[in-house]
């Protein structure tokens, strides 16, 4: 074993001294692959986004009316809301608050600095949400106040569209709103909303009802008895689900598209790099043919030969992948990608590096195969003679 690691040591280390030769082949195996990572990394970075915030509590759940897909779709009258915060299995305080709020949610238009039309989800919050939520991380300004036209924005709404700086009036379907503060969310979802008083919401947009209750339990095991609770209630038609799984129910499908995508376009680019990287190593192999011949007179075993070739192709890869991974992060980490009045923000995270520097070295490990088994198998005499 130590005999060959010697072999394979010296092979590639001959065989990266002779990489100046043939800088033009090297430079187009390390800008494919880094374009392969770098188109990767990206597409990552929006299924990232939707999921790197995803809800790590398993004692919150949502309440929506019957059949109701969504927020925006759910209609609960205060009576409802009412009995929803009476019922067994939620947790309450020492002061016998109950951890429950309502809130509703109204899509309006807004315009984006740049130029163009877009929208953003309304969200107006009943009281009692601290107690659920807890208290948003205001890093300019402050809260909104009950029955006053007031606005709280993300950080990522204020950066993608205008009028909504702290001081700013905005019209919202013919109201004027007065922008107090910007909030940093804990989750992707509420990264994406503009933030007022639900009972002040629903006064301006004529609605006398509220689109979901959220609620905190006891623990994860009483989530059954809630919801058995609910249902058996007979004043009451909803749907009851856990946080995580409304959270799968709105970007799971999302999620699993980007990655299919992500990995299908970065296959597609990928078998482009691995004809480069061929090119490359053959013309190593080519280069060297001499060399490898000379060495295998002398003793070496084709498995040195094989694993010196392999690892030349995976070292003239990993500058590529760890380029793509740069400049994925330079330009991609932070962004928003805004889809209707939906807002995920990019997320070049460790995870997507590794993956896409191991993808750039996959490039390199195929793309090294065929020439390293040629190299290994060629005869001595007629490498020998051929030189």
């Amino acid at each position: 074993m130590g005999n060959t690691l010697r072999q394979t040591a010296l092979l590639t280390v001959s065989g990266l001294r002779s990489l100046g030769q043939r800088r033009a082949v090297a430079l187009v195996t390390i800008v494919s692959v880094m374009a392969v990572v770098c188109v990767l990394i990206s597409l990552l970075a929006i299924r990232e986004g939707t999921s790197i915030f995803q809800p790590t509590r398993t004692d919150e759940a949502i309440v929506l009316s019957r059949g109701a897909g969504n927020v925006s779709q759910s209609h609960l009258s205060r009576e409802d809301v009412a009995t929803i915060a009476q019922t067994p299995g939620i947790k309450w305080s020492a002061e016998r608050n109950a951890f429950v709020y309502a809130s509703t949610v109204i899509s309006v238009d807004a315009l984006r600095r740049d130029g163009k039309r877009g929208a953003v989800n309304l969200a107006g919050y009943a009281q009692g949400w601290e107690r659920v939520e807890g208290e948003l991380k205001v890093t300019a300004g402050r809260l909104y106040r009950p029955a006053v036209r007031e606005l709280m924005v993300s950080e990522s709404i204020r950066k993608m569209y205008r009028g909504f700086d702290v001081g700013e009036r905005i019209m919202l379907r013919g109201t004027e709103w007065t922008v107090v503060g910007v909030f940093a969310a804990k989750d992707s979802q509420t990264d994406g909303l503009v933030l007022s008083d639900a009972e002040t919401v629903n006064a301006a947009f004529g609605r006398n009802s509220f689109g979901q209750v959220k609620v905190r339990l006891e623990s994860p095991a009483t989530y059954q008895l809630f919801a058995d609770s609910l249902a058996r209630n007979p004043t009451l038609r909803v749907d009851v689900k856990t946080t995580n799984d409304e959270f799968e129910q709105t970007f799971g499908g999302m999620r699993r598209l980007l990655t299919f995508v992500s990995y299908f376009i970065g296959a597609l680019m990928a078998s482009g790099a691995i004809c480069g990287a061929l090119n490359s190593v053959y013309a190593s192999v080519d280069a060297r043919r001499r060399e490898i011949a000379t060495v295998r007179a002398l003793g070496f075993r084709g498995l040195p030969v094989i694993a010196s070739i392999l690892t030349e192709s995976m070292l003239l890869a990993f500058p590529g992948a760890l380029l793509g991974a740069l400049i994925a992060w330079f330009l991609f980490n932070g962004n928003f990608v805004n889809s209707g009045a939906l807002l995920f923000k990019l997320s070049v995270t460790p995870h997507l590096v590794i993956v896409g520097i191991s993808w750039g070295l996959l490039i390199g490990l195929i793309g090294g195969s065929l020439p390293a088994l040629r190299a290994s198998r060629q005869s001595i005499a007629a490498a020998l003679q051929a030189s």
